[in-house]
């Protein structure tokens, strides 16, 4: 059986991916995730801290998942990236149009704000592109890709997906997301 800091992140994620940070309040969680007031001040400080520990734990999520797409050794370079969005595209957006990712859901409404939750945000991002970055340089390095910037690539494709992710959301075109992988890969071929 999970434990409840654990229940209470998944009931958090699930809710937020569906109402927003702040169409959610602490009960909502509390009571989804069957637990008490005092279970979840147990856990967490506050709601903002809830939030930058659910952020927090996502990126850690996150990054893993990329590392396995990375380190498959089992392909090129060039299907390790085009494998890793493909997960994006059927993990991150439902078949209905429901966003399941984390940062494109909570972008608009916590980026520009000075808390603790949008620079956890912000860091996380910066992780997912240096990351990213750096397999291209070694990609660079092995005669694999010539890319001329590998970070600002890697900033740039980033940005491709959460901003494709959206747009296929709001607009229900799956296509966006088929477009993104089209110019993904030609970045590759360059």
């Amino acid at each position: 059986m999970k434990d409840m800091r654990q229940s209470m992140l998944d009931a958090g994620f699930t809710l937020i991916n569906e109402h927003g940070f702040a169409g959610v309040g602490l009960m909502k969680i509390i009571n989804e995730a069957e637990g008490t007031k005092g279970s979840f001040y147990h856990y967490f400080k506050s709601k903002e801290h809830f939030g930058e520990i659910l952020l927090s734990d996502y990126f850690e999520e996150h990054l893993a998942t990329l590392e396995s797409f990375l380190n498959d050794e089992a392909m090129t370079r060039s299907e390790r990236v085009k494998a890793y969005f493909e997960y994006w595209a059927t993990s991150k957006l439902t078949e209905d149009f429901h966003i399941k990712c984390l940062v494109v859901k909570l972008a608009g409404e916590i980026s520009g704000a000075s808390g603790k939750m949008q620079m956890v945000m912000a860091e996380g991002a910066e992780k997912v592109i240096q990351r990213m970055a750096q397999f291209f340089e070694q990609g660079n390095a092995e005669n694999d890709f010539t890319i001329q910037n590998p970070e600002e690539t890697s900033r740039m494709m980033y940005s491709l997906w959460l901003g494709s992710t959206l747009l296929a959301a709001m607009q229900k075109r799956r296509e966006i997301l088929e477009n993104a992988m089209q110019e993904t890969l030609a970045i590759l071929e360059r």
